[in-house]
């Protein structure tokens, strides 16, 4: 009888640690772990280099190397991937508080081309710093003359898949390029655009990582059938 109940106490931990563990994936899966924001567009954004339209949208941290992050911007509910960018670390220094909200600092716009983001800080990650946007050298160019100031760039026809060895540079206002030296230079506080009121969401859409947790689902599918199996014939087993 001993033993009976010691074989049933153990096919039953089986099956709580396979729940347990499943729960865990399930939960890394959806994205818990990165650094996510909402933000809520009123007029065209210049993201990177593409144009978002007012709504909307998910902004997600891909990481990647120590000098440099990938971005990734989704729809509303997170179905649809609309673009990948690149972006450097920036920190706003000691004197930097953790925010409850994410915030948003843009370029301004001008009389043909909308509002650019130029740094994303996410909420409640003061260790970490903001992203600053990395734009084409083209674009860069036009950026850095409008607010006189460096603006990090990429050459022109570097592909999503080159973004984590690509080559960066710094644009400066006078339209020279020189090279990146891992350091952003902090932009000026009087010139900074004023950030509109981010829409905070009562709840976030997990967002979709990028490597598949398929394997880990199945050996953990397995272990709890497994440890059922054993407690349906030790219940059915005489005593």
């Amino acid at each position: 009888m001993k033993r009976r109940t010691s074989c049933l106490a153990i096919g039953l931990c089986t099956v709580l640690l396979g729940v347990a563990l499943a729960t865990t994936a399930n939960a890394q899966s959806m994205g818990g772990t990165h650094e996510q924001g909402l933000i809520n567009l009123t007029e065209p954004l210049d993201v990177g280099g593409t144009v978002l339209q007012p709504g909307d949208y998910n902004i997600i941290v891909v990481p990647g190397r120590l000098n440099r992050n990938m971005l990734q911007v989704w729809n509303a509910d997170a179905t649809e991937l609309l673009t990948t960018l690149l972006s450097v670390p920036h920190v706003e220094g000691p004197s930097e508080v953790r925010v409850p909200e994410n915030r948003y600092i843009y370029y301004p716009a001008s009389e043909d081309s909308p509002r650019a983001l130029r740094t994303w800080f996410a909420s409640n990650t003061p260790n970490s710093g903001g992203h600053d946007i990395v734009y084409s050298k083209a674009r860069a160019m036009e950026l850095a003359a409008r607010v006189a100031e460096p603006v990090v760039a990429i050459p022109d026809e570097v592909k999503v898949a080159e973004f984590e060895t690509a080559p960066l540079v710094v644009v400066t206002p006078d339209k020279k390029v020189v090279p990146y030296k891992e350091k952003v230079v902090p932009y000026k506080e009087e010139v900074k655009p004023k950030a509109e009121p981010v829409k905070v969401a009562e709840y976030r859409k997990p967002l979709p990582q990028t490597a598949s947790n398929v394997p880990l689902h199945a050996a953990l599918g397995l272990l709890s059938l497994l440890g059922a199996l054993g407690l349906g014939v030790l219940v059915r087993r005489p005593v």
